[in-house]
Formats: C-alpha cells, sequence, structure tokens
C-alpha cells in the first residue's frame, strides 16, 4: 500500500500510469505517457463527487464514492491502465517505527506482533505496510528505521470492491499526502530537511523531509472552505501555528535540524495569505509547488489546481 521515493517494487522507467486522487470534492485522475525526463499527460478528468463523501479528509460515505467512480467511467469510457488509488489522508495513520538492524522481511514479521502497541486497532484489522527510511541522528546506521503506513482493512476492502465494480484494475492503494510528497519533491534527488505542507479545504497535511525521505508526518483542522476563511488570519491561524510547532518539534526530534525551505501546494494553496504569513512569522522560506515546471511535463490546457496528489499517485511505479 504505501511506497516512500524510490521504493516501489514495480519500480518501471517508461510506459502509461494512472493516478486517482479522492478530495472532499472532487476526484482528480491523470494519465501519464512516457518516461521519467520525457512525461506528458495523456488524460486529466475531474469528477464532481457529492457533498459528505468525505469529510475532514476521511472517507465517509463509499457509495457516493463509487458513484463517482461510475461518472469516471462514463467520462473516459474505460480504464486502460492500471490505476494507484489515493486514500484520504486521515484514513492512514503514519508513523516511524525503530528496530535493530535487521532485513525488512524481518522488521514486518516483528511489527505484526507488535502492532499495537503503535496503532489504536489489531493487526487482523489492518492494511498496511512499511518502508525504509533514512532519518539524520548519529545512531540511524546501527537500525532499522521504518514509516509504517496503516489503514482498516474495511476501508480498502471497500475502495477495491468499488474499483473493481467499475472495471478499475488497482496496481496499489496508497495515503494522499504521501503521494503529495512524492509530487512535491520532484524526479531529483535532495539534501538537507525541508517542509511540505498540502493545504485543502478542511485540512492540511504538514510534512518533514529528510533527502528523498518523508519522516514526519501531521494533519491539521482549519475550515478554509470560504474565501473569507482562506483570506483572513483567523482562518490561516491554525495552519501557521501547527507549522511552528512542527518546526520547534523536528529541532527538539532531530538535534542540529533547521529546515529552512517549505513547499506549499495543494487545492487551495495559492487562493490564502499563508505562504506569505509562513515567511514573515515562521521565518521559512516558502516555494510555491508547480508540479508542471517541478518534473517538466507541459500542463494541460485549462488546468485546474489541486492535482499533485494524482500525479503522485501516477508517477508512484517511475521513481
Amino acid at each position: 500500500m504505501f511506497s516512500k521515493k524510490g521504493a516501489s517494487k514495480n519500480k518501471v522507467l517508461k510506459g502509461n500510469f494512472a493516478g486517482l486522487a479522492l478530495h472532499g470534492d472532487s476526484l482528480r485522475y491523470v494519465e501519464l505517457s512516457g518516461g521519467r525526463g520525457a512525461l506528458k499527460v495523456a488524460r486529466q478528468e475531474l469528477i464532481p463527487i457529492a457533498s459528505g463523501a468525505i469529510q475532514k479528509d476521511s472517507v465517509s460515505a463509499m457509495d457516493a464514492i463509487v458513484t463517482a467512480f461510475e461518472a469516471l467511467k462514463a467520462t473516459i469510457k474505460s480504464f486502460k491502465y492500471p490505476v494507484i488509488l489515493g486514500v484520504p489522508s486521515r484514513d492512514i495513520i503514519l508513523r516511524l517505527v525503530e528496530y535493530p538492524k535487521m532485513p525488512i522481511e524481518d522488521v514486518k514479521a516483528a511489527l505484526q506482533f507488535e502492532f499495537d502497541k503503535y496503532f489504536p486497532y489489531p493487526y487482523n484489522e489492518a492494511a498496511a505496510d512499511v518502508a525504509e527510511v533514512e532519518v539524520p541522528t548519529p545512531e540511524a546506521a546501527d537500525k532499522s528505521t521504518v514509516l509504517v503506513a496503516t489503514c482498516r482493512q474495511r476501508i480498502v476492502s471497500d475502495l477495491m470492491r468499488g474499483a473493481s465494480r467499475v472495471g478499475m484494475s488497482l496496481a496499489a492503494i496508497e495515503p494522499m499526502n504521501v503521494a503529495f510528497f512524492r509530487a512535491a519533491i520532484g524526479p531529483d534527488a535532495h539534501t538537507g530537511s525541508y517542509f511540505v505542507v498540502f493545504v485543502e479545504p478542511e485540512t492540511t497535511q504538514i510534512m518533514l523531509g529528510y533527502k528523498d525521505n518523508g519522516i514526519l508526518f501531521r494533519s491539521t483542522s482549519a475550515d478554509l472552505t470560504s474565501r473569507e476563511m482562506r483570506e483572513s488570519d483567523d482562518g490561516i491561524m491554525p495552519i501557521l501555528r501547527d507549522v511552528q510547532n512542527t518546526i520547534i518539534f523536528a529541532g527538539n526530534q532531530y538535534r542540529g535540524m533547521a529546515p529552512n525551505q517549505l513547499i506549499l501546494g495543494g487545492i487551495i494553496s495559492k487562493d490564502s495569505r499563508l505562504g506569505e504569513l509562513l515567511e514573515t512569522t515562521a521565518s521559512i522560506s516558502v516555494a510555491p509547488l508547480n508540479i508542471w515546471d517541478l518534473w517538466r511535463v507541459a500542463a494541460p490546457p485549462g488546468s485546474a489546481e489541486g492535482f499533485e496528489a494524482a500525479f503522485g499517485l501516477a508517477v508512484r511505479n517511475l521513481i
């Protein structure tokens, strides 16, 4: 279900890829063709979804989601390529877990016996996967540090049944915030530490990156559904406060870490004062995300905002 950048077991050099992201107001679907450095958008679709189907970045009405799947199929006629499906971020728990140095398969086996130590439901009710990550600690070389992604199995099973109902073959299912992180850092190698912030109308994801690894994932609630709230200090203050707290936490957790860049994206990231306030109050350089420029892909004519997560899903097996 989960893969960090470069960890996909099905990595390919070129081909056709499809990503489908489940947002609160719509499905966003992207088909890509080509290979790294020569990608093209073959198709891009935005399908409205019934109000309440996804609330505060969590699946609420599965029937409405399946109805949107059917509307997508009616629009594109058929699913030509296997789809990587993004699960809303608040239905996923992401957590770093450390073990003595061991092969990844041994880590997975050990985690099964200790699952309820870290997560609020038993292993037999979970859809879970792990990926080894690099963390900036002196003892990192002597440990296996993994990022565990887990979702309740019933949610994954319901999504798989809904996809099967419309003839959608799924190549993978993974968290949308992980997909956004992948899209935001781009195809080239990173050094040092940085933040990635993914702004949605009801929730915002705050992620800490180190090199090419996502090592901290946080979510904060902020009602930015109206333009008035997006333009007001009161509306965006919860996000600003949580970013500042995450900066402090990162410095305490990883001694000496001082991220000086924040990548800002999402459906409404360009329609708020958040970037301006972050630069002035958090003393951090803010880089607005443009996935088309970053990935050197021609933007589709009339392209809407907010396709970063769908794009990140589509390139999952490419990098």
